[in-house]
């Protein structure tokens, strides 16, 4: 730049720009609070250096036993005692009714022989006597039928009416107990076991204590001292097979007052040694 100067000439000013100021570094930008991840990104570290990144983490695979599909719930579940009681109680008066209604139909002496049941009373009595529970099945017949009257078939021997199939008769409450421990006319039966039917000196038997009704055939030994065990069954099933029999292969002859069986026709039914 020129410029005037007192004496005339002109000299020439050098104009120096003043030097512009660095530019002041930024500030860090401040992690935002809606970064990725919990922890946002990593600040710039002192001296414009980048911090280490943390090292990545794989994730871990539960175990087998964590993800493995539960096993569906059995659809198969047993029923509480007292159902199961219920139950039984149920079955065992639909195959009294049904054994009743055949005796009536063929006019067998049975059907007006049969003695009133017992009350519990009675059976209570007998468990407290007998030291064990009879099961409910044995109960459930003893409330319905307490034996049958016998009825004097000539002018010298009295007769008890059967229920049919087999021949046997069914017992009193009270001859139960006699016969469970012992008489003079007859051999007790062995322990843990109470006679509900009796043919001559054979035995049908209730398995006594708690659980579901079982029933045991007992022929008289031999040497009578004792018994041997027949057939092992379940009451609901050796009063179901009555019940069939009475339908097909035994009959009521009024004249004879005495049951004929169809050898043919039992032989055909299932469970036929019940009938023996």
């Amino acid at each position: 730049m020129t410029l005037p100067s007192p004496d005339g000439r002109r000299r020439t000013v050098r104009l120096v720009r003043p030097a512009q100021p660095a530019p002041a570094l930024a500030p860090p930008a401040a992690a935002e609070a809606s970064g990725p991840g919990p922890a946002g990104p990593a600040a710039a570290a002192p001296g414009g250096t980048s911090p280490a990144a943390a090292p990545s983490v794989p994730p871990v695979s539960p175990p087998l036993a964590a993800v493995r599909t539960p096993a569906p719930p059995s659809t198969v579940t047993a029923l509480p005692p007292s159902a199961e009681t219920a139950a039984e109680v149920r079955r065992v008066n639909q195959l009294v009714d049904d054994l009743r209604r055949h005796w009536t139909r063929t006019g067998a002496d049975i059907a007006g022989r049969l003695r009133p049941g017992v009350d519990d009373a009675a059976l209570d009595a007998a468990e407290h006597r007998l030291g064990l529970p009879l099961p409910a099945g044995a109960r459930t017949w003893w409330r319905r039928v307490d034996g049958v009257a016998p009825f004097r078939s000539s002018r010298y021997r009295a007769q008890a009416p059967t229920v049919g199939p087999g021949g046997w008769v069914p017992l009193r409450l009270a001859d139960a107990l006699e016969r469970a421990g012992g008489s003079a006319v007859s051999t007790p039966a062995p322990p843990g076991l109470l006679p509900l039917f009796a043919r001559d000196e054979e035995l049908i038997a209730v398995r006594l204590g708690p659980g579901s009704t079982r029933v045991e055939q007992l022929v008289l030994a031999d040497d009578g001292e004792g018994y041997q065990h027949g057939w092992r069954v379940s009451f609901e099933l050796l009063l179901s097979t009555w019940a069939d029999s009475l339908l097909a292969a035994v009959h009521w002859l009024p004249d004879a007052h005495d049951w004929v069986v169809d050898p043919f026709a039992l032989r055909a039914l299932r469970n036929a040694h019940l009938l023996d």
